[in-house]
């Protein structure tokens, strides 16, 4: 690859970076926005402070315009705007106008995107959202009065970021537990609902974005207002397959329902469920239950034991097991100079620690020390709540409607957590063991509304555990009431128990199957696997990768239905974020991509040809409209590649495509700091910021330039523009 500091770029380029708005602003409880109540309400990381953005954006805006970017992005949050619906607040107005004054101040030119994945609470709740009718109206009536509050500040406008990304609000697939983002449907709700819904959802998106650009236009004649989706790099020969099967609504149509309605088969394991302390983030191959416990990663050590803190743990021998997410985690959380002893299970890795062999040992909470263990007293806790964790219920793919049964099981398994809180040996217990059930949808959260639908009662999976009589659980062998060493009912018996008795009225139904902590997973695959496979990469690929529906709209060649006439070519630019991609020969790694959807982006794919290949086709299909990069970055390594590995080669080739004639006109990094990520916890898996923040450990959000920072300035000053 040829070095990208000695590539030139023309005359005009614009480098930037950027930023939105929930992630980097400090909650407010009387700006509610729908991600702050669907963080609340799933159980998610809350955004806190973010990084503080609404009182230090100079800091932020300086620190891109040091490292020589022309171009900075942020975003407007509505819920601030218009509090209450029709009631617009001229002090977050003029504050909006006072941060693009900023960008200006140093140099750069401004693009403000008007929903980054968020809107009020009083739309969703009182006005059906964004499917409702009058949605396209009430987002235009927005969009003007932020556009009246910029004047002419503004250079380019973002209608909706990554607006095929919203139909995930409203499909829940097979192979997902919940909702991507908010805000669901109705419990239980059939795949027809679904395409109902996103029926909706798409032509008042279009919508919407045709009449805001009409009204900011209309206070700016020469204002440019555009969109910019999410691409993922596919071969070209398979994006036009998904291009060709999108402009066929009724096939599209079709195809959604075929994939999201449920397993091609039911699979069968040698057991029915596994409840093993396996957290949602350890898995993406079978079906999962809503969490049954929050937990957190802590570090346990001898009751007379000397050490002191975390950092004291430099030199140490500290047990981990080898299992889960577990060596990954340990890299986080605990020294870099601590010496890693792994164990195949907590009560060989206990021993170790009691007789000397260990000096801490690290792991989940629950499993270091339950209350069930045998002379419990001879250990202590020297730090918990070093993460939080929802443990989850697996069963092979097609057992949906036996998670349901179990979801309303762990509703009762509350009662039996709740006399778990007050126990002296949890120095932080609300941190780490709470109230775990999440609602499905938003809806749920307004009208209170969970019962299960009767047509999820009955099923496959259901038939063949009610045809044998009996429900097989899996346990791991070191859980309290399996392990000899916890030699009390522990929690997850109990739950199996309550489980037994939701489906027979009769706990002595359980079959409780010992298993060995590191087959949790293998007890549960089946030969038929590979069929859901197959269905699942189909799946895969038609809804969560095919972005290009959007411009497929904007060229006319959706159907009307989706595509109003009036939207068709109300754009004025071809913006675009691109992150991930497989080629030919790596799509049986497309669970990849589920990873990334799940915010693990650390095993995300990468595949920078992809970029290019996307321009290319984006010029051709507008040719004449200039593209703008409005999104593209990378967590400090991803798919083995490094962050500056990342953007080196990705800059490559976009300067390949301005080489064979694309007007690509602009490149923004995501993003300019560390940010919260949509719910998920801060972590290197979460992090894209090219200035360091650490959003949980510093009170004072201390900004600290990475090594790509210094790069990227590099880059910048070497590119000719």
């Amino acid at each position: 690859m040829a070095d990208v500091t000695k590539l030139k770029f023309p005359e005009g380029f614009l480098f930037g970076t950027a930023n939105a708005d929930h992630q980097v602003e400090a909650y407010d409880p009387l700006c509610e926005d729908v991600w702050d109540l669907w963080e609340r309400c799933q159980g998610l990381t809350p955004r806190g402070r973010g990084t503080d953005f609404w009182n230090r954006y100079e800091e932020d805006i300086a620190s891109a315009a040091a490292m020589g970017c022309k171009l900075f992005r942020f975003s407007v949050a509505w819920a601030r705007v218009e509090p209450e619906c029709g009631r617009f607040d001229p002090d977050a107005l003029a504050h909006y106008g006072e941060v693009a004054e900023c960008v200006r101040r140093h140099g750069m030119k401004v693009m403000v995107t008007l929903h980054h994945f968020v809107w009020p609470v009083w739309l969703e709740r009182d006005r059906g959202g964004m499917i409702g009718t009058e949605f396209p109206d009430l987002f235009a009536r927005y969009a003007d009065r932020v556009a009246e509050a910029f004047g002419g500040k503004v250079d380019w406008w973002i209608s909706f970021n990554e607006p095929s990304q919203l139909t995930f609000g409203y499909i829940k697939p097979w192979w997902q537990n919940r909702y991507y983002m908010p805000p669901g449907l109705p419990r239980g709700a059939p795949v027809d609902d679904e395409a109902e819904a996103v029926g909706k959802l798409v032509p008042n998106l279009f919508l919407a974005h045709a009449r805001a650009r009409a009204v900011i236009q209309a206070r700016r004649s020469d204002a440019k207002v555009g969109v910019n989706p999410l691409v993922t790099g596919f071969p070209i020969w398979l994006q036009m397959l998904l291009d060709w099967g999108a402009c066929h609504r009724g096939m599209a149509e079709a195809l959604f329902k075929f994939t999201t309605k449920g397993a091609l088969v039911s699979e069968r394991g040698d057991v029915d469920l596994v409840i093993g302390g396996i957290t949602m983030e350890d898995q993406t191959r079978f079906d999962s239950s809503d969490p049954y416990l929050r937990t957190g990663k802590a570090v346990l050590i001898r009751v007379d034991s000397e050490i002191a803190d975390i950092p004291s743990l430099a030199g140490k021998k500290i047990g981990v097991i080898a299992i889960g997410n577990q060596p990954q985690a340990w890299k986080r959380d605990l020294p870099a100079a601590a010496r890693k002893q792994l164990f195949r299970n907590y009560d060989d890795a206990r021993e170790a620690l009691a007789n000397g062999s260990l000096d801490a040992l690290y792991g989940d909470a629950f499993y270091l020390l339950p209350p069930e263990l045998n002379k419990r007293d001879r250990f202590r806790f020297l730090k918990t709540c070093l993460s939080e964790e929802h443990y989850v219920v697996l069963a092979p793919h097609g057992h949906t409607r036996l998670l349901a049964h179990v979801d309303f099981a762990i509703r009762d398994f509350q009662d039996d957590l709740a006399g778990q809180c007050d126990v002296p040996w949890l120095s932080e217990p609300d941190s780490f063991i709470g109230r775990s059930v999440r609602p499905v949808s938003l809806h749920e959260v307004f009208t209170a509304d969970d019962s299960l639908p009767r047509h999820l009662s009955v099923g496959r999976g259901m038939r063949r555990v009610r045809r044998r009589g009996k429900i097989r659980i899996g346990i791991r062998t070191d859980t309290p009431g399996v392990s000899e060493k916890c030699t009390g009912e522990g929690l997850e018996v109990r739950l199996a128990r309550l489980i037994a008795m939701r489906l027979f009225g009769d706990e002595s139904k359980l079959v409780i199957v010992p298993i060995a902590p590191g087959e949790r997973l293998e007890c549960l695959e089946s030969k038929a696997s590979w069929l859901n496979w197959a269905w699942r990469f189909w799946g895969t690929t038609t809804l969560i990768a095919n972005a290009n529906w959007w411009y497929l709209g904007m060229t006319g060649k959706l159907a009307k239905e989706l595509c109003p006439p009036e939207a068709i070519g109300a754009q004025d630019f071809v913006g675009l974020d691109y992150y991930w991609g497989l080629p030919t020969h790596r799509l049986g790694k497309f669970r990849l991509l589920e990873e990334a959807a799940n915010g693990r982006f650390l095993r995300a794919p990468v595949w920078p040809r992809g970029l290019f290949h996307a321009l290319r086709k984006f010029n051709r299909w507008f040719p004449g409209q200039e593209l703008l990069i409005v999104e593209n970055g990378c967590t400090p390594t991803a798919g083995g590649i490094t962050r500056a590995g990342y953007m080196r080669s990705h800059l490559a080739e976009v300067a390949n495509a301005i080489k064979a004639g694309v007007p690509v006109r602009a490149y923004n990094w995501w993003s300019v700091t560390s940010n919260r990520e949509w719910g998920h916890p801060f972590d290197p898996n979460t992090d894209f910021g090219l200035h360091f923040v650490d959003l949980d450990n510093d009170p004072s959000l201390a900004r600290q330039p990475t090594p790509e920072a210094k790069l990227y300035a590099q880059i910048i000053a070497e590119s000719g523009v």
